[in-house]
């Protein structure tokens, strides 16, 4: 009888420990895929972190050379460039917008002292509407964590900007792009992917991505956005293509483009310090009626977050209206749209 018990806890015995090592073996298994699936988001999150730092060095390579061009095609470093007055958003594309300011060849005279008062009071007011200066802030590449704090800053000097958003799935990006559109800030689209190579690799390309971030602005702030900066500019060295071809597609589409004629050097391959970026700013500003100044609000462009609140205070100790680009804005564009046959 006892041999019989002794067999039968035996037996007992093997299976608990069967039945231990089929559970360990199973957290084991559970452990394990845990493991890689952790492993997987923290090498996705990593690939997709590379590609934005990618982009980011691309687009400074392309701004250095634009900026090395641009000094080696402009012998007069100090030529002022002006833009063209503009007629509404859905027509103004087909407006020429860049152009070189004549020098003031106007002669004062006084060869009727009876209206001299009166020529005196008009050439003040003429004067003064020369001397006005609008500037429009604009910012590339977002939304992104510096967003909020840009927001915050604007809030603050009671100032409107325009914002060049790209293409987000997240939701925090998502209620940005409503936070932005909510504060009165203009929202501009700057391409979906902001990859070069896919945007410009042909017109249908293009297209895709165009209506793609149109559709995720309209989806996340119910606008239809008819707005648009190339990345890397309308004069960029990148596409393969023609920018023509491009252009083309956004007349077709009534969609209006802005490039700009003064940068504060954020995406310069040079790192500029904050008070550097100021001073780029404020030595261009002077040189237009109509300055669009380019930003970026990406993640790694805390000195221009240092920067803005100072470019914002000397514009207004310069009188300078800040405004955000609306239909009445004078088009600023490296290549003229007017220059484009539909």
């Amino acid at each position: 009888m006892s041999d019989k018990n002794e067999g039968l806890n035996d037996r007992l015995e093997r299976k608990k420990r069967v039945k231990r090592m089929k559970t360990g073996l199973l957290w084991l298994l559970i452990t394990w895929m845990l493991a890689l699936m952790l492993i997987s988001v923290t090498l996705i999150a990593k690939v997709h972190s590379l590609q934005e730092q990618i982009d980011i060095i691309t687009e400074n390579t392309i701004r250095s050379q634009q900026v090395d061009q641009q000094e080696n095609h402009m012998p007069n470093t100090d030529k002022k460039y002006e833009s063209v007055t503009g007629e509404a958003a859905a027509s103004s594309s087909e407006k020429a917008v860049l152009s070189v300011k004549a020098p003031d060849t106007t002669k004062k005279t006084d060869t009727d002292k009876g209206d001299s008062k009166s020529t005196e009071k008009k050439t003040d007011q003429k004067e003064k509407v020369q001397e006005e200066r609008k500037v429009y802030l604009t910012f590339d590449d977002g939304p992104s964590k510096n967003t909020e704090k840009i927001l915050k800053i604007l809030d603050r000097y009671g100032v409107k900007a325009t914002f060049f958003l790209t293409g987000r799935q997240d939701e925090a990006s998502l209620k940005l792009y409503q936070e932005i559109a909510k504060r009165g800030h203009t929202i501009g689209m700057h391409s979906y992917s902001h990859k070069y190579d896919e945007i410009y690799a042909s017109v249908d390309t293009f297209e895709q991505d165009l209506e793609q971030i149109q559709s995720r602005i309209f989806d996340a702030a119910g606008i239809t956005c008819r707005l648009y900066r190339f990345p890397g500019g309308s004069s960029n060295q990148v596409s393969k293509l023609d920018m023509k071809e491009f252009i083309r597609v956004l007349k077709e589409r009534k969609i209006t483009y802005f490039d700009w004629n003064v940068e504060c050097g954020d995406a310069s391959s040079h790192s500029y310090t904050a008070k550097e970026m100021v001073d780029n700013v404020m030595k261009d500003v002077v040189k237009y009626h109509t300055s669009v100044v380019l930003m970026h609000d990406a993640e790694n462009k805390s000195k221009t977050v240092k920067a803005l609140p100072v470019i914002i205070e000397k514009l207004l100790e310069m009188d300078a209206s800040i405004l955000p680009i609306d239909e009445n804005t004078s088009l600023v564009q490296h290549v003229s749209a007017e220059s484009v046959e539909e």
